[in-house]
């Protein structure tokens, strides 16, 4: 067995070195801030869609949806495995992100040189939309993998016809058709390039050959992706993000695929469409210009004009651009730029990889603003009574609502899709959706600005209740509420000097030592106050010492005293964390209100009981 000459194989180690610090680099900037941003709507529908609770299950449920099912299955399989965890379900997209940096390596390789591959997979670590897309629970991470992945193994077979290589392009192409219809665009320029740049005819029959496998391999699906496409676009829920054909849309694509500095990556395309070597002890050194081969950069040439001239083709007679859509472009973009970048003489590369990594690292041109529906279902979970419905009128939004509340509150919390009603009972909504809140004593809505309430608040003040706690979450301008309504209580608990009477009160009944006892209040005004009041929840032994307390304004300071109206009901909650040395016994509950510039406590009275400080709101048992 020969082995390769020695100064070959330091070139090789060098290589690998420098290969495995590029893939360090991309795994860390697609890990960071990975759990920073909440889910956003598509990714979780992701959640939803491979929920299962079998594989078969799963497959059933895209059947109906519209896409293909392998990435559902195989993110069905990762998070029995993993967990549950935004950063364990983002965490899939990263791995198959840094197996794309890898591959395109290959396919740069494959194509051109290993320099240009090492290059190639520099700038795929640092472009931004595959990074940006590689932190979401959606297939496009996945998608890019296998593109990567089918384009090496196409390329690798063009040079090289052997039996592995073949097996490599027929099982990549058929992941990357599993994983996206997407990939249909890629095939298709394969197939095209195989007509234009064909050697033998022999070769020309082989590559038809491969195509026809992979064909064979999706002709399962095949019907399904049929009856899909034609009831697609028939459902607005599917495209509500999608594009017009613009120069503001063309604009966003360029900046989002090369960056603001897009003549600089731009440059580096155009000179990777030929070949320039530099001789060496020339004082003067002049490079010599190649055009061939030309298959090589024909491949990623094509794949940019026909797949980016397909999607705004097509988007101009069904709209459904999207930046993401262009994701596929990438790695063609990427080979090209490090062909680009391994024309340069050496001190030129050096400077211009300095400069790229400095810009990639320094700016974002392809970071989405989602809403942040971990904090709008925060404000719910924070706040909320055991088993209060949860209605949800956010359009799409709802999908990651309901995996923070099944997160924050547990599955088996109440909660109702409006969007859904709409849909299921058409013009009977309205009369549906009074009858359901004429059942309930308090619910929570999340909705999305203030529409909602314009359809149906007359319907809710109808059912008897009233908002009583209002929280939003900006986003981008736009409040996103967590509202609460509460049908009035008849009675009235104890009066806090001329201005607060207290009229419901929710307490635990016991509690365990370490643990967090949640106290909420319900309160009118008798009058406009004219101060910002805090409310004190505390706990006092059998000697009357203080053992927990919690003090601040109503609903941790969103509903101040001060913009109360006089009579309107509103909620109130405060929660108090016990000792974890704490003695068992029955403890005494009491709450006061004072105003907090002399922290004189309102007389309180009561039919229980005479004036005095403070209310005594029962007893809480502490295990």
């Amino acid at each position: 067995m020969k082995h390769p000459p020695l100064a070959v194989r330091a070139c090789q180690g060098v290589c690998l070195v420098w290969l495995t610090a590029i893939l360090l680099l991309g795994w860390v900037l697609r890990t960071h801030d990975l759990e920073v941003r909440s889910l956003w709507e598509d990714e979780g529908w992701t959640m939803l869609l491979s929920a299962g609770p079998g594989l078969d299950d799963v497959v059933r449920t895209l059947a109906d949806d519209q896409h293909p099912p392998f990435y559902f299955m195989l993110l069905r399989l990762w998070r029995t495995a993993a967990g549950d965890s935004e950063f364990a379900d983002r965490y899939l997209g990263v791995l198959a992100g840094v197996i794309a940096v890898a591959g395109t390596c290959q396919l740069g390789r494959a194509l051109f040189s290993p320099l240009a591959g090492m290059l190639a997979a520099l700038l795929l670590a640092l472009a931004d939309l595959p990074i940006d897309l590689a932190q979401e629970v959606r297939h496009y991470s996945l998608l890019l993998t296998f593109v990567v992945l089918s384009s090496a193994a196409y390329a690798r077979w063009w040079r090289r016809p052997t039996r592995l290589n073949r097996a490599a392009y027929v099982l990549a192409s058929l992941g990357m058709l599993y994983t996206h219809y997407l990939g249909l665009y890629v095939l298709g320029v394969q197939g095209l390039h195989l007509l234009l740049a064909r050697r033998p005819w022999r070769r020309l029959a082989e590559g038809v050959l491969l195509l026809g496998a992979v064909g064979l391999g999706f002709l399962p699906w095949l019907p399904v992706m049929i009856e899909q496409n034609r009831v697609r676009w028939d459902n607005p829920l599917y495209y509500q993000n999608s594009l017009p054909n613009s120069p503001e849309t063309f604009r966003l694509v360029r900046d989002t695929l090369l960056g603001h500095q897009y003549a600089l990556l731009g440059s580096l395309i155009l000179l990777g469409l030929v070949w320039l070597s530099w001789p060496r002890g020339d004082a003067a050194p002049r490079p010599t210009l190649r055009l061939r081969p030309l298959w090589p950069v024909l491949y990623p040439a094509l794949q940019i004009v026909v797949i980016a001239g397909l999607i705004v083709a097509i988007n101009e007679r069904r709209q459904f651009l999207t930046v993401r859509n262009f994701l596929i472009l990438t790695p063609a973009l990427a080979v090209l730029a490090g062909h680009g970048l391994s024309n340069l003489p050496r001190l030129a590369r050096a400077f211009m990889i300095v400069l790229l990594m400095t810009v990639a690292l320094s700016t974002v041109d392809a970071r989405r603003h989602y809403p942040d529906w971990r904090a709008v279902v925060g404000n719910v979970s924070a706040h909320y009574v055991a088993d209060e419905p949860v209605l949800m009128d956010v359009w799409v939004g709802d999908f990651p609502a309901r995996y923070y509340l099944d997160r924050q509150l547990g599955p088996a919390t109440p909660r109702v899709s409006l969007r859904e009603w709409r849909a299921e009972y058409r013009e009977f909504f309205l009369p549906t959706l009074l009858d359901y809140l004429q059942h309930q004593d308090s619910f929570w809505l999340i909705c999305w600005g203030d529409a909602p309430l314009n359809e149906y608040g007359s319907l809710i003040a109808q059912a008897g209740l009233e908002r009583t706690a209002t929280l939003a979450v900006d986003h981008l301008g736009t409040p996103i509420y967590s509202l609460r309504f509460d049908r009035r209580p008849a009675s009235t608990l104890a009066t806090f000097g001329d201005l607060f009477a207290l009229h419901r009160v929710h307490a635990p009944a016991s509690a365990t030592t370490g643990g967090t006892i949640s106290v909420a209040l319900w309160w009118t005004a008798q009058q406009t106050p004219p101060l910002d009041y805090s409310v004190s929840v505390f706990l006092l032994d059998s000697a009357g010492a203080l053992i927990a307390q919690h003090d601040g304004p109503p609903l941790d300071g969103h509903a101040p005293t001060s913009g109360w109206a006089p009579q309107a009901l509103y909620f109130d909650m405060h929660h108090l964390p016990l000792p974890a040395k704490l003695s068992a016994g029955d403890y005494t509950l009491g709450v006061k209100v004072y105003w907090w510039g002399d922290g004189q406590p309102l007389p309180v009275e009561s039919s229980a009981e005479s004036a005095t400080t403070y209310l005594v709101l029962g007893t809480v048992s502490i295990r």
